[in-house]
């Protein structure tokens, strides 16, 4: 093959390559200027034949050209321009505004039928990657901002909380003594009644200050609901746990929730306390109590169940309320508080006379199953 017929061929693949060729004899001046450089300058073969290439060269990279075209000819090998420290070797407009970032490599070029220290100038145009590698460092940064923001403001959230519940146990303590000391006194003044009229009206004053004791210690349990952040926990441990706070109530515990993981407050424990300290006040038959769980496309719906009385139809709703139709306080109105931070529900459906049936539904993001051999 002669080396004209070999010439054309390489120009016609310098050509065909999505990026700028050109090049370049042993004085520096151009022989090739493929199809690509000429779409991005709009300077023809023609035209750039025999110019020398320092004419096309962005002005920043004038003086560091002539150590590199030096350095090759004298027998080195290629060299590679980073797009971050040369980024427009020759200046072409990009069609969204500015100049093309480029990649160049300028290596060695030997054939028989050039200039022995020829060289080939391999141009690619990498603005569309550098662009999206600058927003995505933009989006993190940005990311990175509001999490710094978010941290310190949950710190601050954290020691706001810490202040107010100190607060608060100072004051509940001091309002739980003088209250102490005011049922004292009552109980004394009921024993020395001059009548059942009056006694009768201490007994209601004493009565009330019962009742204010109550809501007191309510607010101890619900001033920590929501303080810590919600962690995974193993629904077979927390329900061990909350029946161990119950040892004088005589009542079979069944419990198919092996693997079971719930994503909630740290107070869920207190959710399966009150579900079994309520079943035990007012199921009045109860013997047993069931826990499993049934899946759907949605979630979970984890089910408590008890073989009591069950609750009225007229009152599934209101025992969630701050007083319950029973007047029993505020545990499941706590309950449903303590759910509800990590998106969870809780709702009564059990049939009146055959027992209650609690359903705590859980979104698919907020339970996770960890198979058997997982656990082992």
């Amino acid at each position: 093959m002669n080396g004209s017929l070999f010439s054309s061929q390489m120009e016609a693949f310098l050509d065909s390559i999505p990026a700028g060729a050109c090049i370049i004899d042993s004085r520096n001046r151009v022989t090739f200027w493929n199809a690509i450089l000429m779409q991005w300058t709009g300077i023809s073969v023609d035209s750039a034949r025999g110019r020398e290439i320092s004419e096309f060269i962005h002005s920043e990279q004038q003086g560091v050209l002539t150590l590199i075209l030096t350095q090759i000819q004298e027998g080195g090998g290629a060299i590679y321009l980073s797009p971050q420290l040369h980024r427009h070797f020759i200046p072409a407009p990009h069609p969204d505004g500015g100049l093309r970032i480029q990649q160049t490599i300028i290596q060695p070029l030997r054939c028989s039928f050039l200039d022995e220290k020829s060289l080939l100038v391999i141009i690619h145009d990498v603005t569309g990657m550098v662009r999206q590698v600058q927003a995505y460092r933009k989006m993190r940064d940005r990311a990175l901002l509001e999490l710094e923001e978010r941290t310190r403001a949950e710190n601050a959230l954290q020691i706001s909380n810490k202040k107010l519940n100190l607060l608060s146990s100072i004051t509940r303590h001091d309002i739980l003594n003088t209250l102490t000391a005011l049922l004292m006194y009552m109980s004394l003044m009921k024993e020395e009644a001059r009548n059942d009229d009056e006694k009768q009206a201490y007994e209601k004053v004493e009565s009330l200050g019962w009742k204010i004791k109550r809501q007191i210690d309510f607010t101890k349990n619900y001033q920590d609901v929501g303080v810590k952040y919600p962690l995974w926990q193993d629904v077979e441990t927390v329900i061990r746990e909350a029946r161990e706070q119950l040892p004088d109530v005589a009542f079979l515990l069944e419990s198919r929730v092996k693997g079971l993981e719930i994503y909630a407050d740290p107070l869920l424990s207190k959710v399966f306390y009150n579900l079994m300290e309520n079943s035990a006040r007012h199921g009045e038959r109860v013997t047993r109590l069931d826990l499993f769980f049934e899946r759907d496309a949605g979630g979970i719906t984890l089910v408590f169940a008890d073989d009591g009385v069950g609750v009225p139809a007229s009152e599934k709703e209101k025992i969630f309320r701050r007083e319950s139709y029973k007047n029993t306080g505020f545990g499941l109105f706590l309950s449903r508080e303590i759910l509800s931070i990590t998106g969870l529900s809780i709702k009564e459906t059990g049939v009146p006379g055959d027992g209650a049936r609690f359903e705590i539904r859980v979104p698919n993001e907020a339970y996770r199953v960890i198979r058997a051999s997982t656990l082992e």
